[in-house]
């Protein structure tokens, strides 16, 4: 399989890539909602920058390069859209968006002194954490090696425009990589 679809590989490799941040978020965020549980409410400003990076770069940018490009060009070479592995996918997705509602939700009733909260936005966290990693780990092992195999010659360069183009779109001029130094800060700081 040496050589066939480069730009497929690498397009799924700049997906997987960008499930490290996911997963190095995951663990900020648990620890994040651990201390918000001990009562330490100094950590609801890194749980409203945790938040923003799940909403803006995992759920608009990530998740929209498979929703909008990766999954469609799938359904298109054959892989049907429901059931299967996109159907699973999309489903996730969804089930991982409502995570993320009750995680905001119960992160504005902390910031405006609801304390009794805080179980609230570490139990949705919890669930968004173990559904995300299952759901990259079949991302990883399962849809993508598909992706690799399936897809056809001349889709890779399209692909990886508009990889780029929602990139532009839902993260914006170096958000990027401010969200990376985020990452890596918040990493220190809860080690």
């Amino acid at each position: 399989m040496y050589g066939r679809n480069v730009w497929v590989m690498q397009c799924t490799e700049e997906l997987k890539h960008e499930h490290q941040a996911v997963l190095k978020a995951l663990a900020i965020l648990e620890k994040v909602g651990r201390a918000l549980e001990e009562g330490q409410t100094g950590t609801l400003d890194d749980a409203g920058r945790v938040m923003e990076f799940l909403t803006v770069f995992v759920d608009r940018c990530h998740h929209g390069k498979e929703e909008n490009i990766l999954f469609p060009a799938l359904v298109q070479a054959g892989v049907p859209g429901e059931g299967g592995p996109v159907g699973v996918m999309l489903t996730e997705h969804d089930e991982g968006r409502r995570y993320i509602r009750d995680m905001k939700d119960a992160l504005t009733a902390l910031t405006g002194g609801r304390r009794e909260k805080a179980a609230s936005f570490v139990a949705a966290a919890r669930n968004y954490a173990e559904l995300l990693r299952e759901h990259i780990e079949k991302e990883d092992n399962v849809l993508y090696p598909l992706a690799d195999h399936l897809l056809p010659l001349g889709t890779d360069e399209e692909m990886a425009r508009e990889f780029q183009r929602i990139e532009n779109e839902k993260v914006g001029a170096g958000k990027h990589e401010e969200f990376h130094r985020m990452l890596h800060e918040l990493d220190e700081l809860y080690r």
